[in-house]
């Protein structure tokens, strides 16, 4: 792997503090899907509480991706974390003022939702002007690994302090884990943009002229497709974990935390096969990046059949490392592919895919498992989704091609 963006001092710092503020976020939605179930006993409050968090990625991620091409980006970052902070310690302060409801729960879901879809793509904006241009690579695969293994290991923690010191007591925790990058980046040395911003262009122009420049890139629209197919059972599964723990097993925090922590530890150990692998050519997902495609879904039809919390759990650390693995190619590939003029917007819209397929995964699975069952539907999504998602890999040029 490519390890020169170590090399920045500015790259260094970013990492070790945006590492832990992008744990606490995602300890911050296991603990709300954790308290929509508490509050309702509900499979499909626990998946539309899910899809709250996630799906406001899908209407104001593009728009904020399109800010951080044209705004100053440490202002932006700044001033997303400090929204993150005030919003949470706003939640936990009402929580000691009156009982926790499901309004309550949904109202903070979403909250955290419509902040969080700004951060993803001010992040990436960010971090690609730590370094000089060629240590981009690297610093493109380094916090594409960072985020992956973020968004599992986070909730792995969280289940663990859910266990330990409840939920309210974890959410203060991650409100703390946001200082450190609202210290750092007001003051952190950044490289200037690679082109000149056209600050007299109509907000809604830049908007067009991004979603052109996507449409135009069939390797993007492959990469967007396969995308959305494989997160919305992938993603919506491991979103809703709770729904197997509580509904499935009639289990607590304990195994709720042996589920995170399995899925934490597969997406580890993705990692680790993504960093010892060879760098990610532009233009390709490559073979296991295809095969993972696919083992997505066959590891949720599994945990369909399984009636055991044991092979459960290691079934969630396969799809952990697969869902991992695929994420990071996927993220990898589409940043290898843009300049910085459209990055920010470009990558916004992959999050928007990527978050809105598990929110819709989440709202789904919640959904139909209130009317069918909550295995046969992880049977039946999860057979259709490896269709699908073998006939865009068998069917589409651009896999064909490689």
């Amino acid at each position: 792997m490519n390890l020169s963006a170590f090399k920045s001092q500015s790259f260094r710092h970013y990492l070790a503090c945006v590492s832990i503020a992008l744990h606490g976020m995602w300890v911050q939605r296991l603990v709300v899907v954790w308290l929509a179930w508490d509050v309702s006993n509900s499979p499909a409050f626990v998946g539309f509480v899910a899809f709250l968090s996630f799906a406001p990625t899908m209407v104001t991620g593009p728009l904020f991706g399109v800010l951080a091409d044209r705004i100053e980006i440490r202002l932006a970052v700044f001033s997303n974390y400090i929204a993150m902070l005030i919003i949470t310690v706003t939640f936990v302060l009402s929580t000691y003022l009156s009982v926790i409801s499901s309004v309550s729960v949904a109202l903070f879901a979403a909250a955290i939702g419509i902040v969080g879809s700004a951060n993803h793509p001010f992040r990436m904006a960010f971090a690609a002007r730590l370094g000089d241009k060629q240590q981009l690579s690297s610093i493109i695969a380094i916090t594409v690994l960072n985020f992956n293994i973020s968004r599992l290991v986070g909730p792995a923690i969280g289940g663990i302090l859910l266990t330990q010191i409840g939920p309210i007591q974890t959410l203060w925790l991650t409100s703390l884990g946001f200082l450190p990058m609202i210290f750092l980046v007001r003051n952190i040395v950044i490289r200037p943009r690679d082109f000149t911003v056209k600050k007299e262009q109509h907000f809604l122009t830049a908007l067009k002229e991004g979603l052109s420049y996507t449409k135009k890139d069939p390797f993007i629209l492959y990469i967007f497709g396969l995308t959305i197919c494989v997160t919305m059972i992938g993603r919506g599964l491991l979103e809703t974990l709770p729904i197997i723990a509580q509904g499935v097993f009639d289990k607590g925090p304990n195994e709720l935390g042996l589920l995170t922590a399995s899925a934490g530890a597969g997406a580890i150990l993705a990692s680790f096969a993504k960093a010892a692998g060879k760098p990610q050519e532009a233009g390709s997902i490559g073979f296991l990046g295809a095969v993972c495609s696919v083992l997505v879904p066959i590891c949720v039809i599994l945990v369909g059949l399984s009636n055991n919390i044991v092979l459960t759990a290691i079934l969630v650390a396969i799809l952990g490392l697969a869902t991992t693995f695929f994420a990071t190619t996927m993220q990898s590939a589409a940043q290898l592919q843009l300049t910085d003029e459209f990055r920010g917007w470009v990558m916004s819209l992959w999050t928007m895919i990527a978050m809105g397929g598990g929110a819709i995964g989440a709202l789904l699975l919640g959904a139909i498992s209130e009317m069918v069952g909550i295995l046969a539907t992880f049977i039946a999504l999860g057979g259709l989704t490896t269709l699908i998602a073998a006939l865009i890999l068998l069917f589409t040029s651009p896999f064909k091609n490689r």
